[in-house]
This record gives C-alpha cells, sequence and structure tokens, in this order.
C-alpha cells in the first residue's frame, strides 16, 4: 500500500496531537514534575509509561513510511521486468498495445493494479499516450516514469523501435543490478548500528549490576563512610535513569540512521527505532537491583 502526501500528512498530524495530549496529560495529573537534584523521571513506572506513549505515538508514522518504501522498491525491482517482458512481445510481432495489454495480466507487484487501471483508460479513450503518462505518475518512482516515456516515444515513431527498446532494457537492467548492489552493501550497516545498541545495552546492565549496585550499597556501610572512600553517592534510580534515557537515545537516532542508510530515508528508520526502543524496555525491566 501507498500512502499519499496528504494521507501522510494526515497520520504525522494524528499522531503529533496525540503526543501533545499524552503530554499534557503528564504536566496535569504531575506523572512527572522536574525536581533537584536529578530533574529527569527517576521512577521505572514513569519511565515505561513515557516510552510506551512514545512507541504508541510511532506506530502510525512508522507503519506509513515503512509501506511506502516497500512499495516503491518494489516498483524499481519491478519495472525493469515489465519493460523486459513488453520488448519480448514486440519482437515475437505483436504490437505495443496488444502487449500492453498481456503484460497487465501478469504480477509486476505494485506496478500491476495501476498497469491494469491504465489499460482501462484506454479501452475507454483509445488515448494510449494519455493513458501510460497517468501510469507513470501514479508509480512516483522515476525509473517508472521513464519507462512511460520511452513507450509513448516508441508508440508515436511507429515502424523499427525494436532496438530503441532494447537499450532501453540493458540500461534499466544495469540500474536495477546497482541498486540491488548497493541494498546489498548497506545491510551489514544496519547491523552494525543494531550491534551498537545491543552493546551498549549490555554496558549498562554491566555498570548497573557489577558496579554501581554494589558502589552504592557499601555507601552505607559505616566504616567506609569514615574511610571517605566513597562519598557524594546518589540514588542508584538516578544512574539507571541516566543511562535508559541514553539507550533510549541512541535507539531512536540508531533506527533513524538506519532508514537514511539502508532506505535513503531517515523517516523509514522509525520502524527500526521501535524495534529497539522495545528491547532497550525489556532488557532495562529486567534489571534487578
Amino acid at each position: 500500500m501507498y500512502f499519499d502526501t496528504k494521507y501522510r500528512r494526515a497520520i504525522w498530524g494524528v499522531s503529533a496531537a496525540i503526543f501533545m495530549i499524552l503530554l499534557t496529560t503528564m504536566i496535569i495529573w504531575r506523572i512527572y514534575v522536574p525536581t533537584p537534584p536529578y530533574y529527569i523521571p527517576t521512577s521505572e513506572s514513569t519511565n515505561n509509561g513515557i516510552i510506551y506513549g512514545l512507541i504508541f505515538v510511532l506506530i502510525g508514522p512508522a507503519f506509513v513510511e515503512f509501506s511506502n518504501v516497500r512499495w516503491l522498491r518494489g516498483v524499481d525491482v519491478n519495472a525493469p521486468r515489465l519493460l523486459r517482458d513488453v520488448t519480448e512481445t514486440v519482437q515475437s510481432g505483436i504490437p505495443l498495445i496488444r502487449a500492453l495489454e498481456e503484460a497487465s495480466t501478469r504480477d509486476y507487484g505494485p506496478i500491476s493494479k495501476h498497469l491494469q487501471t491504465a489499460m482501462v483508460k484506454f479501452n475507454l479513450t483509445s488515448d494510449l499516450e494519455l493513458s501510460l503518462k497517468w501510469l507513470g505518475e501514479k508509480l512516483v518512482r522515476p525509473s517508472m516514469k521513464r519507462i512511460t516515456s520511452i513507450l509513448i516515444e516508441a508508440y508515436r515513431t511507429g515502424g523499427d523501435f525494436i532496438e530503441i527498446l532494447n537499450s532501453s532494457v540493458g540500461i534499466f537492467n544495469d540500474i536495477a543490478e546497482f541498486n540491488e548492489e548497493r541494498n546489498s552493501q548497506m545491510k551489514p550497516y544496519m547491523l552494525i548500528v543494531y550491534l551498537g545498541s545491543f552493546v551498549f545495552l549490555i554496558i549498562s546492565w554491566l555498570l548497573l549490576t557489577k558496579f554501581l549496585a554494589p558502589m552504592v550499597s557499601s555507601s552505607t556501610d559505616p566504616f567506609i563512610l569514615d574511610s571517605w572512600i566513597v562519598t557524594k553517592t546518589l540514588d542508584i534510580a538516578y544512574y539507571r535513569a541516566i543511562l535508559f534515557w541514553a539507550a533510549i537515545m541512541e535507539a531512536i537516532f540508531g533506527g533513524l540512521i538506519v532508514g537514511k542508510i539502508v532506505d535513503g530515508k531517515v523517516a523509514a528508520g522509525m520502524i527500526h527505532s521501535i524495534i529497539l526502543l522495545l528491547v532497550t524496555v525489556i532488557l532495562f525491566n529486567t534489571i534487578n537491583i
């Protein structure tokens, strides 16, 4: 499914409104009020509530952006296939219009539905150029717009245009192979971002359970207090909150970076941010101090 700009803006607007309502509710009900010396929420339930609310707000936009990226990628993958099949059909002696009608009965992912509609428009109006222009606009991607332009020019010129189509097929196949190779090369960077978040979570667990918790507990020992080894130790919940929010920031921005690296769009990484946020919340809720 592809969401047009107006639907994307509507979903983003609704999510922003929900976020403002949740924020206002927290302020009115005094769920969290910044107080010295910590200023950040140290209650585990408060932190969990904030993050669960953030995840709920992000689900809608994340689904929209993820769905759009998958849809557009499907167009890029199937566009060369469509041009190749049409070219092969024309080479067999079938007219271009008939080749497009046959192609509309095949599966080209997101292209198929709009191609069928374009052929219906052609049958009603007998204007192939207008139908193909509409197809290029509806499929959004530059690759599909170029392909429809090539088909329009081929239809206009008539005669022997098979050589032009063959050259175009070669060019678009090369572009598709380049994009596929680039995507395969970018996937390891996604794993690096995920690995970085997991490493930070493991370090946080070690700091809390093996270093900070023993240090805080030992600060209550009168012998250690007299020796001035540990002084001015803050509440362990404060250290936990610092590491928790640091992990949350890394999860959010790490996911957005993955979206930019893999899909070329920052907003497409929100689905990765949600996954990392869930992992972070689950891990910190399993840490017993």
